[in-house]
């Protein structure tokens, strides 16, 4: 009996360890195939431990170089952001230095950005503003040219650098996020022109209607996608608008705007929350290089 039970229990602990390493070697593998390829960068920000995913172009135009910060999604882990390497091969080609933020659950968030800012949740503008100055401390920027680009809860965290560091950013675009329809605190020293694309079918944030995150109180109900729109057309009080569409797309630019900012949405009619590889025809990323880097700070 002792003798059976002693090589049941060693079976058990048997399956037990090929459960654990297999477990290890899935997450090894996919840590491989889907995880971040840049080196990674730690900094402090006042006493917390941070890390940042850091490209470099290698061969470069002359001169100072443009910054982009690309905003993940769901867990803003060290995953790669959608279309990166296509990021990367166009900064080597134009000369753009790009980070890739990781996100960091910050207690009473429900989510790895810190959205609705105020004084008491800083922590993650902080981290943005610690990014921008260490790699200004080792590489060439022009501090005209900073750009961000937020994907789903990146999305929405884009809408705090826009509120919270208009005098960092030239121009600010995302895909498929929103932002609160009450702001604790939404008071640029400038008008960042802005870029949102989303896809009318979206079934994790809602293109035609307003919602609630979870019990995250401190953030509140979220915009529909056409408010959002009208919130910066109407903050940054532009006075034309112009609309083409294309097969399924809807592109709406709000022009004429104070301070020489601009708004301009694309409306995707047949997508959802998957980033898109093409905006009519052309690469979104190259149609968001092209709205981004055609604005400076002044």
């Amino acid at each position: 009996m002792k003798k059976t039970q002693k090589i049941v229990g060693g079976i058990v602990s048997g399956i037990i360890v090929v459960g654990i390493v297999g477990y290890q070697a899935y997450w090894a593998y996919i840590l491989h195939k889907y995880g971040q390829h840049l080196p990674t960068v730690e900094i402090a920000v006042n006493g917390v431990e941070r890390e940042y995913n850091l490209f470099v172009p290698e061969n470069p135009p002359e001169g100072p170089k443009s910054l982009v910060i690309l905003l993940n999604g769901g867990s803003v882990g060290s995953w790669p952001f959608p279309q990166q390497r296509k990021w990367e091969a166009l900064g080597e080609e134009v000369g753009i230095v790009i980070a890739v933020p990781v996100g960091k659950l910050v207690p009473p968030n429900e989510g790895a950005w810190q959205l609705n800012t105020d004084v008491e949740s800083y922590q993650d503008i902080h981290y943005i503003n610690a990014i921008i100055d260490d790699i200004a401390s080792n590489h060439s920027l022009d501090e005209t040219r900073h750009y961000a680009v937020g994907y789903s809860l990146g999305s929405m965290f884009s809408y705090e650098l826009a509120c919270q560091m208009s005098d960092r950013f030239a121009a600010i675009a995302s895909f498929a996020g929103t932002m609160p329809v009450t702001t604790k605190v939404c008071d640029p020293k400038r008008n960042v022109p802005i870029m949102h694309i989303h896809g009318v079918e979206d079934g994790i944030i809602a293109y035609g209607n307003t919602w609630d995150w979870k019990s995250w109180d401190s953030v509140g109900t979220m915009r529909d996608i056409p408010s959002l729109v009208e919130f910066w057309r109407d903050r940054y009080k532009c006075q034309s608008e112009n609309m083409t569409e294309a097969e399924g797309e809807t592109h709406f630019v709000y022009d004429a705007c104070e301070q020489r900012a601009r708004v301009e949405h694309y409306r995707l009619a047949e997508r959802g929350h998957e980033w898109p590889e093409t905006l009519n025809g052309t690469p979104t990323y190259d149609v968001i290089w092209s709205f981004l880097s055609g604005y400076t700070m002044p």
